[in-house]
């Protein structure tokens, strides 16, 4: 009997399965089965978790259309709390994604992740969000292995979101692969921030990685310091942090929803 959970992180959620449970399966088709929330379980995707030390577990993500892609903040948190939920590492632990190794300390309260990101902000676009003048706005395009379209907006309560940032995403100059695009508006001390994400093809409610791209982007145009909070669609905290030696923090929740077992349609 092959066993699957589901996890959510601050309303991102994911199906993770052992990577030695999976045998002759391709991980990417068992996404494609059961990430569908018309037919399957109903996740944002599926993440692969292997043991390889006492402390270490190796990371594989996919999207629920069996794409793989190399990294995710809120992925990464409810991998780590599902490797310390099972007894695979201890709460202070190290991840291994294909963008790099991440330190992950899990705690009751929520989890948080370390990174040393090859991030940058690529180049500043003009990109359109409504009608007229108005709704030309300055964009930032930030490379962290995933290419991600930070526009900062006044409200992000705009009306037909997935049909605005359906353009955006396919955009010629940020890459062949597109972006993930993500509206920021500032809210006093926190940015409220919406994001729709390529793979899932849609909006999801919340994305790590896109807290971390947005905080690059607010800090690069001065409008952020070396801590930015956001609130997210899900209507749940991320705390993203600047620390020394180039290292980022991305803090938030992870937490634990059900266990299920694959059924015969994927073995």
């Amino acid at each position: 009997m092959s066993l699957f959970s589901k996890y959510t992180g601050a309303g991102n959620d994911f199906v993770i399965v052992r990577g030695e449970e999976l045998g002759l399966r391709d991980a990417g088709t068992l996404a494609a089965a059961l990430c569908p929330r018309a037919t399957g379980v109903g996740v944002d995707g599926l993440i692969t978790v292997r043991s390889l030390s006492e402390e270490v577990v190796r990371l594989r993500f996919f999207n629920c259309d069996g794409s793989e892609f190399s990294t995710c903040g809120n992925g990464s948190r409810c991998a780590a709390r599902y490797a310390v939920d099972r007894g695979l590492v201890p709460p202070d632990h190290i991840l291994v994604t294909d963008d790099g190794e991440i330190l992950a300390r899990v705690r009751e309260d929520g989890v948080a992740l370390e990174y040393a990101l090859d991030a940058r902000v690529e180049r500043e676009l003009r990109a359109r969000v409504g009608t007229g003048k108005r709704g030309e706005r300055d964009a930032w395009l930030v490379r962290m292995g995933t290419a991600h379209l930070v526009v900062p907006v006044p409200s992000v309560d705009v009306e037909d979101f997935d049909d605005l940032c359906r353009p955006l995403r396919w955009r010629e100059d940020v890459g062949p692969g597109g972006a993930n695009v993500h509206l920021v508006a500032r809210d006093g001390a926190t940015a409220l921030i919406r994001t729709f994400e390529r793979g899932v093809e849609g909006e999801t409610l919340a994305c790590g990685s896109g807290c971390m791209a947005a905080a690059f982007a607010l800090r690069a145009a001065g409008e952020a310091g070396d801590r930015v909070e956001f609130l997210v669609r899900s209507g749940a905290p991320l705390t993203v942090e600047f620390l020394e030696a180039g290292r980022i923090r991305l803090t938030g929740p992870a937490v634990f929803i059900f266990d299920g077992v694959f059924p015969e349609a994927t073995r």
